[in-house]
């Protein structure tokens, strides 16, 4: 039986259920965050929780639980679904009108190609994108388009072919022994990875730059990452059926050192709230 947390509840996926009236359904308002779990316990807790609680400012939102009751929600959530390795996915809604936000909390374990990715450009870019709204439509739409081409996933572009990010994740390219990113004003996710990313990769000297990065400047001997919280660092092979070169060994090194920050933000989560 599929088990899901609603309000703090452990209930049975098929028999959650929140108000017709929720403008979630109405409204398409709302936010998640997806986490990755290791060992029954989130990484990089704290930064996921603040980017949710901008989010819930902005939409003027009122909390629906404590930071302490949604970590012991998560791990015995966890716990509950034999999950301790994967996903983790918070869903708030706003709420019916007057009423309360609903929160939403399931776990998953995810599956992902463990080869370098075939990507294809998708032209639209997500609305209020530095939220993670529950409107997805743009991101689903590129997947679809993917899925179609036979491809493995989606970079979002613009009508000048400016790559902005993929469908459900952001966007490093390497060149010149740099890495260049797409700037976080508004129009990407600014996501708990990329910054990630963008630590440890200075931390070991390498520059990163944020600037766009057109699709028609790629070029053969340039790598790219695709990197999000739970599938983390994935190197891509092609974009619209243009080779690009693949860097392993980067790949490897930041995957490594990411490793370290996320066993650190597993630690400090346990000492602060189990």
């Amino acid at each position: 039986m599929s088990v899901i947390m609603l309000n703090g509840v452990l209930v049975a996926a098929d028999k959650a259920m929140i108000p017709a009236t929720d403008r979630a359904v109405t409204h398409g308002l709302g936010l998640y965050e997806t986490l990755k779990l290791v060992d029954g316990v989130p990484v990089f807790f704290e930064e996921h929780l603040r980017r949710l609680e901008s989010g819930m400012e902005a939409l003027g939102l009122e909390r629906p639980c404590t930071a302490a009751e949604l970590a012991e929600q998560i791990c015995r959530l966890a716990e509950a679904t034999g999950v301790p390795n994967g996903a983790c996915r918070i869903l708030v809604t706003a709420g019916p009108p007057g009423g309360r936000p609903n929160l939403l909390i399931r776990t998953e374990i995810r599956v992902f190609p463990a080869r370098p990715l075939r990507v294809i450009t998708y032209r639209g870019v997500r609305v209020s994108a530095q939220f993670k709204a529950m409107t997805v439509m743009q991101s689903h739409l590129a997947q679809q388009a993917a899925a179609k081409a036979g491809a493995d996933d989606a970079l979002l572009v613009d009508d000048e072919g400016r790559i902005f990010e993929g469908a459900t994740s952001n966007v490093f390219i390497l060149r010149g022994g740099g890495l260049l990113t797409t700037p976080a004003e508004g129009a990407i996710l600014p996501g708990v990875m990329r910054a990630e990313v963008e630590k440890v990769a200075r931390d070991v000297g390498i520059p990163v730059v944020e600037a766009y990065a057109r699709v028609a400047d790629l070029r053969p001997d340039d790598a790219m990452l695709l990197t999000s919280s739970v599938r983390g660092i994935v190197s891509v092979e092609s974009v619209d059926g243009r080779r690009l070169r693949v860097d392993a060994e980067l790949a490897d090194r930041l995957r490594a050192l990411v490793a370290v920050d996320e066993a650190a933000s597993a630690a400090a989560f346990r000492a602060k709230y189990l």
